[in-house]
């Protein structure tokens, strides 16, 4: 039997008198990879916001694991175990590859200020931890041999899997991830491809929001379809590819 561990009941965000989400209800299984898909400006990335705790939901609730989470600070939800990516590149470009890597470690670690500031024993031996976590994870990831470049060095593709390597450094139990696909080639978005599954198969619980089809259908066991803020579709992709509902949203009346 599934093990239900993230789900979202009833969510909208309301910007003055835009609707953005209204009235979403999704639930994620443990072990599963999930899309929620849909046309720009489908309300996405901000019922991605809703459940990190970028944005505190104007109605319903999300819980993980039993509890309720809604409105939680985003680092109140890290510790709890669920991360993500963004739709933007958000690197440090003034940091390393294993720097920026560290600093998703650091939400892990108890070493407080004074430990820093006064170079106390405490913070040596944190930092030497998170260092080889770090490395570990770039090794996962296949950034070890970049880890003294600067960030902002690596290609393209390079970036957006040192976006998610960050991300796992904090440990999380569900990673969500904001189209990490976008602007890679053809090659880049297969290497993705099999990079998603391996995290799966490393016990990882997944919720991705992508446009390119070519990564949902080949990864997803299940999609959630938005448009204009509402869910208009849910099931396997076999079902969503058919589903007349998507394809006009996508396509249009005529079509």
């Amino acid at each position: 039997m599934a093990e239900k561990i993230l789900w979202a009941n009833n969510v909208s965000q309301h910007f003055g008198g835009l609707v953005a989400v209204d009235q979403v209800s999704m639930e994620l299984n443990k072990g599963e990879i999930v899309g929620i898909i849909g046309p720009n400006g489908a309300g996405k990335t901000t019922f991605f916001n809703d459940i990190t705790g970028m944005y505190d939901p104007t109605e319903g609730q999300v819980f993980y694991r039993g509890k309720d989470i809604t409105g939680k600070k985003p680092y109140e939800v890290t510790e709890l175990g669920i991360t993500r990516t963004f739709q933007n590149i958000r690197l440090f470009d003034r940091m390393t590859v294993i720097e920026n890597v560290m600093v998703g470690v650091h939400s892990r670690t108890k070493a407080n200020i004074v430990d820093s500031l006064f170079r106390l024993k405490n913070h040596k031996e944190t930092e030497k931890k998170a260092h080889e976590k770090a490395l570990s994870v770039l090794e996962l990831t296949g950034l070890a041999d970049f880890r003294y470049n600067y960030a902002t060095s690596l290609p393209y593709g390079s970036q957006r899997k040192l976006e998610i390597a960050r991300a796992l450094a904090a440990e999380p139990e569900i990673l969500l991830l904001d189209e990490p696909g976008a602007g890679m080639n053809e090659m880049e978005t297969s290497q993705l491809i099999a990079f998603i599954r391996e995290l799966r198969d490393l016990g990882y619980t997944i919720l991705i929001i992508e446009h390119d089809m070519r990564v949902i259908m080949n990864i997803c066991d299940r999609i959630y379809v938005l448009d204009h803020g509402k869910l208009i579709a849910q099931g396997k992709p076999s079902e969503i590819q058919s589903n007349p509902d998507v394809i006009e949203a996508y396509l249009g009346k005529e079509h």
